[in-house]
């Protein structure tokens, strides 16, 4: 598998559309679709990194499979987030276990 498989991969398995992707890291659908088609355009590096933070996985996974340690993992995902949602994560790290049962609970209230 290469990265054309992964790229693809992951927007399917996060359930979204290549034009959400496009437009998220500013270029043009028809230039994405060149990733991900027979053609497996590799994209520029600043590129990859703009689609590898949108997608919260590191480039070296894209590019060669390997998958990245739980700290690098972690800090990647926080940087896919954007800025509201990382200082929800922020605050959320700081609860102790019993505040974030009792914070689970009032969202899935909130969000019925």
């Amino acid at each position: 598998m290469g990265f054309k498989e992964r790229l693809r991969d992951e927007i399917e398995w996060r359930g979204l559309l290549v034009k959400e992707v496009s437009a998220a890291v500013g270029i043009s659908n028809s230039t994405f679709l060149s990733y991900i088609d027979a053609r497996g355009v590799l994209p520029n590096v600043e590129t990859a990194v703009r689609i590898a933070k949108y997608l919260g996985v590191t480039v070296e996974y894209l590019v060669d499979g390997e998958k990245p340690s739980k700290e690098t993992l972690s800090k990647t995902r926080k940087a896919a987030l954007n800025p509201e949602k990382l200082r929800l994560s922020q605050a959320y790290d700081k609860l102790s276990a019993h505040d974030k049962n009792i914070l689970l609970k009032i969202a899935a209230a909130i969000g019925e």
